[in-house]
């Protein structure tokens, strides 16, 4: 890259990151809080709590230390209403895995999941709303939840008391940071997706857009649903449940599959291995799941331990490799700004969703429960990690360009006439090797160049070359190539059969040679030619390009036979002259 554009890139880069922290900071805060009609109370102080062998009377949800709550274990909680003036009012709770029963005075009032226990099936994540009647006040309230998974849960849920709407807004309104991350991202995810086939089945067929829409969507999806944002958007916990578990399961999934699409590691048979290894372990735990073997939620402890240790071992092949290489200053990635980026992208994500995990482990099994336990840590290291990937596109473009750029700068030295600023012979043998279909091949012999050089000097030789080869391009402006194959040889290659056509552009020569034949008498330009297409009936069946351009090279010749008498008689009149 040049410094330009390094400039450029950087600042780009900062604006980026300037205005992503500013977003975050504003979401985090509540200065966007809306007015609530009522009141919403938690009822945290006051609870009857049973379990097993356990009761507890007159506690807090915080400190009610209830432990890891398993499969068929029960969990009664009760507690006397609070004489709160509210119409209609509701209770607002979490459950998790379990089955729920709530009732007011002995009176089962709402009931979820006993059905779906009965058929074997797993019990999702949901967000109770609990309708009260009009004179709930002074009630006794009991929630009774049934485990069906072992360590269901741990610790105790909030247990909120108001209006629907104000705590539909509240909730929303705690949650607006990964709320905002969330969509952003599936949006971002949905339009990437949109535009991959345009480059997934382009020339290049690059997959690192897909990947990245793959990553992007995921993330943003797992982040809505871990926080229960689509609840408000549907009531099918059991589809939203398994979503959250799915589009976790495949995060690492795409961001190996990107990493080896974009060629940040040499190492393609170490990655691919990983990548298969991801994506078996996503495809195997949704089918296990989908089928009824083995419910979902048992494999992610598993897929923790996986993530970090796939993370790690990726950071440091690919920071390792990059150091020894820029100490020893032998690769040029290693000073690659794009492949830094990922870098720092992915250690920033992976130590937030360390932090993340390290934090739900602790509050579900050495803490107050996992009802504590958030992902902001991994929504905002989602976020950062989202934008090192858009910059590492951004920074791999622009590094490809300057590298193809240079290659084509390369190639055009080494496949270009220096003198006539044509293709060079070696061009033109790759191109008749790779020629195929239906074409015309002209072979063209310049003829006085012996004579010019010797009687006017290498100086005027040149001239003529450089001359009849302007010619040449101006003539056949439809041409595949125009070359030099040595000394006073051409070659002419059209991409058609029209000898018709062919003729016209050859007449066109032949003019412009005349006329410039009138301006300096100590150049002439003449030229003998001869035409072969791919269709010829004189070439055997089966015959390749370089048959063609022989066909074409001997009809050449019986051309230049006649011209010898007109370079003798050339020869006489100079003589004569002089």
């Amino acid at each position: 890259m040049t410094r330009r554009v390094k400039i450029q890139t950087a600042i780009l880069s900062f604006l980026a990151v300037l205005i992503s922290a500013t977003v975050v900071y504003l979401l985090a805060t509540s200065s966007f809080n809306s007015i609530r009609r009522h009141k919403i109370i938690q009822l945290e102080d006051g609870w009857t709590i049973s379990y097993g062998q356990k009761n507890l009377d007159n506690v807090s949800l915080t400190d009610a230390n209830i432990g890891i709550i398993n499969k068929n274990d029960v969990l009664r909680m009760t507690c006397t209403l609070p004489d709160y003036d509210i119409a209609p009012a509701t209770i607002h709770f979490r459950s998790i895995l379990s089955s729920v029963e709530v009732y007011l005075d002995n009176e089962l009032i709402y009931s979820y999941g006993q059905d779906i226990a009965e058929r074997g099936r797993m019990l999702p994540k949901v967000l109770n709303m609990v309708p009260l009647p009009d004179d709930y006040q002074g009630k006794e309230l009991t929630i009774v939840l049934t485990a069906h998974e072992n360590n269901a849960f741990s610790g105790l849920t909030p247990v909120s008391l108001g209006h629907y709407n104000d705590i539909v807004r509240s909730s929303l309104e705690s949650k607006r940071l990964p709320l905002f991350v969330g969509i952003y991202l599936c949006m971002l995810g949905f339009l990437l997706l949109i535009l991959s086939p345009f480059l997934v089945f382009n020339q290049r067929h690059d997959f690192s857009i897909t990947f990245s829409a793959l990553i992007s969507l995921m993330m943003g999806v797992y982040i809505m649903c871990y926080n229960d944002l689509l609840w408000y958007f549907t009531d099918q916990p059991n589809f939203t449940t398994f979503v959250e578990y799915f589009s976790l399961f495949t995060i690492p999934a795409a961001i190996l599959g990107f990493i080896i699409s974009t060629h940040q590691i040499r190492s393609r048979i170490v990655g691919f291995d990983f990548f298969i290894v991801n994506v078996i372990f996503a495809i195997v735990t949704s089918v296990l799941h989908l089928t009824n073997v083995v419910h979902i939620c048992y494999f992610v402890p598993w897929l923790h331990g996986l993530a970090i240790i796939e993370g790690l071992i990726f950071i440091t092949i690919l920071s390792v490799k990059r150091f020894i290489s820029f100490i020893k200053k032998t690769d040029i990635e290693a000073r690659s700004t794009s492949t830094n980026i990922l870098i720092l992208g992915l250690i920033l994500f992976l130590v937030c969703a360390v932090i993340d995990i390290i934090k739900f482990n602790m509050y579900k099994f050495a803490g107050s429960g996992e009802s504590g336990a958030t992902i902001d840590f991994l929504t905002v290291g989602a976020l950062v990690f989202i934008i090192a990937l858009l910059l590492n596109c951004f920074y791999h473009r622009i590094e490809s360009i300057s590298e193809s750029s240079a290659k084509q700068q390369l190639e055009g030295l080494a496949y270009t006439d220096a003198l006539t600023e044509i293709a060079n012979r070696a061009k033109c043998e790759v191109t008749l090797a790779d020629l195929k279909g239906a074409f015309t091949i002209i072979s063209i012999d310049l003829d006085y160049l012996k004579y010019t050089n010797d009687n006017y000097g290498h100086d005027a030789g040149d001239r003529l070359l450089s001359g009849f080869a302007s010619m040449l391009k101006e003539s056949f402006t439809d041409a595949s190539l125009v070359g030099r194959m040595g000394g006073d040889e051409f070659i002419v290659i059209l991409p058609y059969i029209d000898e018709e056509r062919a003729q016209r552009d050859i007449d066109c020569l032949s003019d412009m040679m005349a006329h410039e034949n009138k301006k300096d008498n100590s150049i002439r330009y003449s030229a003998s030619w001869g035409l072969a297409d791919s269709k010829s009936k004189e070439l055997p069946p089966g015959s390749n390009a370089k048959s063609v351009y022989l066909l074409a090279d001997k009809k050449m010749y019986s051309m230049k036979k006649k011209h010898h008498s007109q370079t003798l008689g050339r020869l006489y009149e100079d003589l004569f002259k002089s």
